[in-house]
């Protein structure tokens, strides 16, 4: 039949009409959504609650079931009692994801509930089991109709091993097609001769071991319908030249490691389009009798010679991967050397290039001018010693467009380089300054743009250089990414870190910028001992817990911004260079008088989101602050602690984000006498009695400006050095009442010679509003509405790294 996309079919129905199709209609599209187009159905479930039990009572699906350490019998039970689809179970005990309590009782009961529904088993995966003796025996009674079956190392079955091999072989031919083990056992188990043709029918098989095997296994003749195969420590015998070996017609994708390519030797595979072979045995074979693979694309070869890869003939290529043992550059230039004609043969079609080969840059350079279709270049490098400065340089896009101008391989979109180790200071100055110049100039002078990625020896993690420039790190981080940054002539490099573990350590020890998504480690944050600023982006708690005083950042960090810490990280803790800090807590508070005091000798800048963290902080030379006093005991907190701790006479900048009904704000801006700028933010409700505190109470006792030199007598007028007052979230046409208070406060401060010029009231409904209450001449009047406000927020970036481009 006919293919017909399922949105090309949505248009002929009336909007919102789609339930007017019958369910017998709505289930044959889902099954042809899988059969043709392979898509989840299970996000056609998240559509409506009528697909969703539609989906579920078609026999023809499958719904994936876990069995983890902590299932439950019951959520066990109502899964396969709510659906009539076909299972795919998953049993991984090592699986944390809902749970670390591991109860045997509670997996047999689970595990025996979905032995129950064996019948209605599509797949089974055993990646993980707990250990014999922890379990009682399991029996499966049903007849097993799986059409895939994998086994995992390491997955020790213990008594059930030999009941599921017995219901595994008696499974109906040719129903399972996918079969992976890497379980020594069972490939012992299942290739006796009695079971053999259990692997007629097979379409994809996977034998990965973690040694070789002593004795060769015969299979390959078994395999007739192979389209799938890949095999590591695999033993295979020695097969004569007119063996019978179906899986030769059938092939597609062939992947060995460390297992004899003696059979392929003289043969012709008409389907084999992707073939990777590592450390062969008895290569010696092949260049006695070449391979050919005529419609072959995608070539891996791993071996200490790359010499037979010569005898493996094939269509042009679009991908080539090859990776030498070879330890110098004089031996990796003649293994590059005699693979000069393979790749000449691929260049035009030739779009991704692996090489893992020690050569000189030289060789390395002629060979990238020949392949003219490159689009990604992965280059497997031992240190930054192994390329010079210069081979990079020659991928950077110059200000000309003519063709003698064009950088290396200027359709490039990927340069993957993988080093096995990094060095510091003069390697670190000239090649990461160098990688960040191929970014910018490729996407600034209209090449494709690239990404440049640096991966070491830590599976699937890397690093991708971005653009140098503060926009873009203002747009943020995904919750992929970490972003390092190492300060060059453009302005701070940023790299950004991807990979799903922890960031246990950073190659680039002269790091100074650090943009957190990750856990941070005790050892990473050890080795960075360059620190300028941390910012940690989510919310969530990612710095270490108590850690050690000797960590290198206490004594060079500038700038602290992290949405949520723990207060362990900070008590009793000296940050030496500290000058901008703002951090909330992470579930509880600090214990007041405890005698953890945090050190903070030279911030002027701090942001605090609770006001119990900011009384264990000690701060002589604050002159910013940002906190909220919405605590029920904060006149004790602030008169006790804070005002102790703090050198608040000097504070020139204080934005109140709330504070608590009982606060007495006398109190606190009594110990503000310099204050010259004061934002308010939401708390309760403004009166006119609230803003009637910043009316001077008597302007006879002052014939001068009102500015008290005797710091030792109350003044007459809080904060007399008030120049800005911003109150944020009040809108004076909806208070009208306060009106008259607020000019007094104008007019009055400005008979005694207040320097107050602004006093501002911000509004941020409906398109954000400001009214200014100061005219020109210093006199009250409502001068508004403008529009463009924002609230106010302190800035947390150190400048000295921010060059402009």
């Amino acid at each position: 039949m006919p293919l017909i996309s399922l949105p090309a079919i949505l248009p002929w129905l009336p909007p919102c009409k789609i339930n007017l199709i019958p369910v017998e209609i709505l289930t044959e599209i889902f099954l042809l959504t899988e059969i043709y187009w392979a898509m989840d159905y299970t996000d056609l479930m998240l559509v409506c609650w009528r697909w969703h039990d539609i989906i579920l009572s078609i026999p023809g699906f499958t719904s994936r079931l876990h069995i983890r350490r902590s299932t439950k019998v019951e959520a066990v039970q109502a899964f396969i009692q709510g659906r009539r689809s076909r299972l795919e179970v998953i049993v991984d005990v090592n699986d944390e994801t809902h749970g670390k309590d591991f109860n045997p009782d509670d997996f047999h009961a689970s595990f025996m509930a979905a032995i129950q529904a064996a019948s209605r088993w599509h797949s089974l995966s055993l990646h993980s089991f707990p250990l014999p003796g922890e379990c009682k025996p399991f029996q499966i009674v049903q007849t097993l109709e799986l059409a895939s079956f994998r086994l995992d190392q390491g997955c020790d079955l213990g008594s059930f091993f030999g009941p599921l091999m017995t219901s595994i072989t008696t499974i109906a031919l040719p129903r399972l097609t996918d079969l992976r083990l890497c379980d020594l056992s069972a490939v012992l188990y299942l290739v006796q001769p009695a079971q053999i043709r259990f692997f007629c029918h097979l379409r994809t098989l996977v034998i990965s071991l973690n040694k070789r095997m002593e004795s060769p296994v015969d299979i390959l003749p078994s395999l007739q319908r192979l389209e799938t195969f890949e095999a590591r420590h695999l033993h295979l015998p020695i097969y004569p030249p007119d063996a019978s070996l179906p899986l030769i017609q059938t092939l597609c994708d062939l992947r060995l490691k460390s297992v004899s390519v003696q059979w392929m030797a003289g043969k012709v595979f008409p389907a084999l389009r992707t073939c990777s072979i590592t450390f062969p045995h008895h290569i010696g074979t092949i260049m006695l009798q070449p391979v050919t693979m005529p419609v072959c694309t995608s070539l891996e070869y791993d071996s200490i010679d790359l010499d037979p890869l010569i005898y493996f003939h094939h269509h042009p290529l679009e991908k080539l991967s090859m990776t030498s043992g070879q330890w110098n550059v004089s031996r990796g230039n003649s293994q590059l050397v005699a693979m000069g004609p393979k790749i000449v043969a691929s260049a035009q079609s030739l779009t991704k290039l692996h090489l893992y080969v020690q050569c000189s840059g030289q060789l390395l350079a002629y060979v990238l001018r020949v392949v003219l279709a490159l689009v990604g270049l992965t280059l497997g490098l031992a240190s930054p010693h192994a390329l010079s400065r210069a081979l990079f340089q020659a991928f950077v896009a110059m200000e000309s467009h003519e063709w003698m101008d064009a950088p290396f391989c200027a359709g490039l979109q990927a340069l993957t380089l993988q080093y096995r180790r990094w060095l510091s200071d003069p390697e670190r100055d000239e090649l990461i300054q160098v990688f960040s110049e191929i970014v910018i100039s490729r996407e600034w002078h209209l090449w494709e743009p690239l990404l440049l990625e640096l991966r070491f020896d830590v599976p699937d993690q890397s690093w991708h250089f971005g653009r140098p420039d503060e926009d873009y790190l203002e747009e943020g981080l995904s919750e992929e990414e970490s972003i390092i940054g190492i300060l060059g002539p453009f302005g701070i490099i940023p790299l950004e870190f991807w990979g799903d573990s922890p960031l246990m350590e950073v190659p680039f020890k002269e790091t100074e910028y650090l943009w957190a998504r990750h856990q941070l480690s005790i050892g990473c944050l050890s080795s960075l001992r360059h620190l300028v600023e941390v910012r940690v982006e989510i919310e969530q708690d990612l710095l270490p817990r108590a850690p050690p005083p000797n960590l290198p950042l206490f004594r060079t960090l500038r700038v602290l911004d992290t949405k949520r810490i723990h207060p362990s990280f900070l008590a009793g803790q000296t940050f030496h260079k500290l000058e901008r800090c703002r951090v909330s807590l992470w579930v509880e508070s600090p214990e007041l008088g405890q005698g953890q005091i945090t050190q903070m000798p030279v911030c002027t800048r701090l942001d605090v989101g609770d006001i119990t963290l900011l009384a264990t902080f000690k701060l002589p030379r604050i002159r910013e602050l940002g906190v909220s006093l919405d605590h029920p005991e904060f006149n004790m907190i602030w008169a006790k602690h804070i005002v102790v701790n703090s050198n608040l006479s000097g504070l020139e900048l204080l934005h109140m984000r709330g504070w608590h009904q009982q606060v007495d704000l006398v109190q606190v801006f009594r110990c503000l006498p310099v204050l010259k700028t004061l934002i308010l933010g939401s708390g309760p409700v403004l009166s006119a009695d609230f803003f009637g505190e910043f009316v001077p109470m008597d302007l006879n006792e002052t014939s001068a400006p009102v500015q008290s030199r005797d710091m030792g007598r109350a003044s007459a007028i809080l904060c007399p050095m008030l120049t800005s007052l911003r109150v944020e979230r009040l809108d004076p046409t909806e208070r009208l009442e306060i009106i008259p208070v607020l000019e007094e406060v104008v007019t009055l401060r400005a008979v005694g010679g207040s320097p107050l010029k602004e006093f501002a009231l911000y509004s941020f409904k409906e398109g954000h509003r400001i009214w200014q209450l100061i005219g020109r001449n210093g006199s009250f009047v409502v001068d508004g509405p403008s529009r463009f406000s924002r609230p106010f927020e302190l800035n947390f970036r150190y400048e000295r790294g921010w060059a402009s481009l």
